[in-house]
């Protein structure tokens, strides 16, 4: 059975919601909280159980002190399957999140996967999250023992006297110099 080739609209509907998929993974990872809250429409609802299942904003509220205590944040997506329906859509997404934490003085990385199940709904021409649903695949956490700052080297740098381009978890992140214009309309 022939798949029918998908009009300029659809396509475009297609890459918008993949826009806010990216943009959460973004505000999750660089702490911007308005840019979060872009993500959903107002009223919107999430459910990440048993860690939070409630309004896109009390997620957002419950999620940020989490956040704040960890050194790393960092989410990636793939396999990003979307199917529309007017003005509504379904879509689900494989996550993999890494979390960098200090406990008692030792440094742990929480690794975990799963997938991110989305209704979405284009309101005055806007796609965002009516609700979001987590789902948990795996998890593991390891200690720290040795980075690429810290211990025998792993690799030798080839221009040491260069300071490097550090992540930052908030609007200083360098990304925001190449990225900042479209996120500062969205946030102000």
């Amino acid at each position: 059975m022939p798949v029918p080739t998908p009009t300029v609209d659809e396509l475009t509907a297609k890459q918008a919601i993949t826009d806010v998929i990216h943009r959460y993974c973004r505000a999750m990872d660089r702490m911007d909280k308005a840019l979060a809250m872009s993500c959903w429409h107002e009223g919107g609802t999430d459910d990440h159980s048993p860690l939070f299942a409630g309004t896109a904003e009390g997620f957002v509220e419950w999620v940020w002190p989490v956040h704040a205590g960890m050194e790393v944040i960092r989410h990636v997506v793939s396999n990003i399957l979307i199917e529309l329906d007017g003005d509504e859509a379904g879509a689900e997404c494989y996550w993999t999140v890494t979390l960098r934490m200090d406990k008692d003085g030792d440094l742990y990385d929480v690794m975990g996967g799963g997938r991110y199940v989305d209704n979405f709904e284009c309101i005055n021409g806007q796609w965002a999250i009516r609700h979001r649903q987590s789902l948990h695949d795996w998890d593991i956490v390891r200690k720290v023992e040795a980075t690429m700052a810290t211990g025998e080297p792993m690799l030798k740098p080839n221009n040491p006297e260069v300071e490097p381009k550090i992540s930052a978890r908030d609007r200083t992140d360098y990304s925001y110099s190449v990225l900042g214009k479209s996120d500062r309309t969205r946030s102000s």
